[in-house]
């Protein structure tokens, strides 16, 4: 029985442990991307009850947010491409972790602007 466990932890701290802190890392910036462009596109749709930066168009502040996170998103998306191409299947890794990323961004971004509601 101690064995197996021992079997166990060594190949978990070598594959397993390594790929759910990179899926998890690549998630939360997902999510950090998307709440940045909800929050961009929320502000440029709506008028929002405070003064942003004086005198700057809430349109325009709410553009340059949306624009922001829209970067982030895709530089999270390049940088997990890149990770994927280190391994062996990484022609069929990538086309679908590719249309599961898109996907999954422009759900979330919808999610959280429904979420807010009117």
């Amino acid at each position: 029985m101690n064995n197996y466990r021992t079997r166990w932890h060594g190949l978990y701290a070598e594959y397993v442990e390594q790929s759910v802190q990179a899926v998890f890392g690549h998630v939360e910036r997902i999510i950090v991307g998307t709440l940045i462009v909800s929050a961009g596109t929320h502000v440029s749709t709506n008028e929002p009850a405070i003064m942003l930066f004086g005198y700057l168009r809430h349109g325009l502040v709410g553009r340059g947010v949306e624009l922001f996170g829209v970067i982030l998103l895709f530089l999270n998306f390049l940088d997990g491409l890149y990770r994927l191409s280190k391994s062996e299947w990484h022609s069929a890794l990538q086309i679908i972790m590719s249309i599961c990323y898109i996907a999954l961004s422009v759900r979330l971004v919808q999610l959280i602007l429904a979420f807010r509601g009117e």
